[in-house]
């Protein structure tokens, strides 16, 4: 039998950490829990090392030998490994089922690192099939949900756009500035909002300029940081274009006050 991984000699100090075994005799036979034992102890930052460094000894003692044998056979022990944890796993032990899942995570990360190295296509046609079954899955699923969105988002679509006479996006512009500011009589702003996004997409969204679009970014200068009612960047609206003036209905003021009396 091939000697895979560099065992701790008999009756020595441990001349390497990554070294398999006991300080005094044991059963050579067992070389895989021990070999599973000690990859227990490492950091995945050591994965690497540890590879190498059993390899080596593999290819050493074992003249003639491929890196591709020990590849898969140390594949295979992790693989073996897993399934005995899983059937000797006792969830109604605390301590003993916490220690398989931290051992089960520590086999699952070393096959991973396998995986990244593995360029012989070792890997078992089911595992890579489940895989890709698996992406192709969730990759349908986000078709799906991306189709609903579309979807969705096409109900807020219009055949035609509202149609501004050319020259006078100001106009419309300074119009729903005012609609911003106005208060209702108890106070309260009519309409909120917290951001100037909506606005200015509603804008470039539903409005045309004699029936050509008005790119987001013209419809945005109209709605860039203001200070003491100057326009900090961007575009104002000139005076020329500012028509009309919203006001209160005094009016229906009047008419209630009638009404209590």
């Amino acid at each position: 039998m091939k000697e895979y991984f560099k065992p701790l000699a008999s009756f020595k100090k441990r001349e390497h950490p990554f070294d398999i075994g006991m300080p005094f005799s044991w059963w050579k036979g067992h070389y895989d829990r021990h070999f599973l034992n000690n990859l227990y102890e490492r950091k995945e930052s050591e994965f690497e090392a540890f590879y190498k460094y059993h390899l080596d000894h593999f290819l050493k003692v074992n003249p003639g030998s491929q890196e591709v044998e020990f590849y898969k056979h140390l594949r295979d022990l992790i693989q073996d490994g897993i399934a005995v944890l899983i059937k000797e796993d006792k969830p109604g032990s605390k301590t003993k089922h916490e220690r398989t899942n931290i051992q089960k995570a520590q086999l699952r990360a070393f096959a991973g690192y396998l995986d990244s190295i593995d360029q012989w296509a070792v890997r078992p046609r089911l595992e890579v099939y489940t895989e890709k079954d698996a992406a192709i899955a969730r990759l349908q699923n986000q078709i799906i949900a991306l189709e609903k969105q579309i979807s969705e988002m096409k109900e807020y679509d219009v055949v035609q756009k509202i149609r501004i006479e050319e020259g006078h996006l100001p106009t419309v512009v300074d119009l729903i500035q005012q609609l911003r500011d106005l208060q209702l009589p108890a106070g309260r702003n009519l309409v909120r909002c917290d951001y100037k996004t909506p606005y200015y997409k509603m804008i470039s969204k539903y409005f045309s300029i004699d029936g050509k679009d008005i790119p987001i970014e013209t419809a945005k200068n109209y709605f860039s940081g203001k200070q003491d009612d100057l326009a900090v960047k961007g575009t104002s609206v000139p005076l020329d274009n500012k028509l009309f003036k919203i006001v209160p209905n005094t009016a229906k003021k009047v008419t209630k006050k009638s009404n209590k009396a």
